[in-house]
């Protein structure tokens, strides 16, 4: 049990951290998208935005609000699907942003690109933001550069033309300009759509398997696991309305602890 908590908190430490270094570039994500277009490309959206999340977030705020504890650890596992948009923010072309011509990364078939800057508490990070397209696919790609340097890759993204799949990763490390081991973070996020209407959903960071996966029904019921370093530790389901469900805590026995 001592194993399971102290292994919680460490990682859902790192996915705090992952939350609040967005607030350092913030600037960047509450500009103005540029009214401008010359591509098809400019018009590509990310499949999530803040006003259209992953997760319901009116089935969120039932669970949270019920007054029950456990209920309230279903809902924080569900919001951590929609904190992702919060990333998907960054997917956008302010105003002011100049169209450059030639791509950091590399990527076959059509593509555009854009670079803006910002000041922020004494450091001007440049950000690349760049759009690609495959057959089936869209890529995003976002670089970073804090006072000159070479621009490291920040976030990556491929996502199915149909917006019905694909993945999101965010490399803090990038980000942060740090090589310690113990917050060498990455972030990523996978969801596919079924033909049925179902939808699943993970976050996962790159340290000890930390994952959570996220399973909701056409009809909003659905199911949610946490794993920490390969052991499933926490399990729930909820029904469509968010008004009743289940929960299970388990030790790396796999011996349920509570239900």
């Amino acid at each position: 049990t001592k194993y399971n908590q102290i292994n919680m908190i460490k990682h859902l430490k790192n996915t705090t951290l992952s939350i609040l270094v967005l607030s350092l570039l913030f600037l960047f994500s509450c500009s103005d998208d540029d009214e401008s277009s010359s591509s098809e490309l400019d018009d590509v959206e990310f499949a999530f935005s803040p006003e259209n999340p992953p997760i319901d977030q009116s089935l969120i705020t039932t669970l949270s609000s019920s007054g029950d504890p456990n209920a309230a650890q279903i809902a924080a596992n569900l919001q951590s699907a929609n904190a992702m948009t919060a990333w998907s923010s960054f997917f956008q072309q302010p105003a002011g942003a100049v169209k450059v011509e030639s791509l950091i990364g590399s990527c076959s078939g059509s593509s555009v690109a854009y670079t803006y800057s910002e000041a922020v508490q004494g450091d001007t990070y440049t950000l690349t933001y760049e759009i690609c397209e495959t057959a089936s696919d869209y890529i995003f790609q976002i670089y970073i550069s804090q006072n000159g340097s070479t621009p490291s890759l920040f976030m990556y993204s491929e996502q199915a033309k149909s917006g019905n799949q694909g993945f999101l990763e965010v490399y803090l490390s990038s980000l942060l300009d740090i090589t310690d081991e113990e917050i060498d973070l990455t972030i990523r996020y996978d969801w596919v759509v079924n033909s049925d209407g179902s939808f699943q959903f993970t976050v996962a960071d790159n340290q000890s398997g930390f994952i959570i996966t996220v399973n909701v029904n056409a009809d909003n019921s659905g199911d949610v696991e946490y794993v920490i370093d390969g052991d499933l530790f926490y399990e729930a389901t909820w029904n469509a309305d968010g008004t009743s469900g289940t929960y299970t805590y388990y030790n790396t026995d796999g011996a349920v602890l509570d239900s």
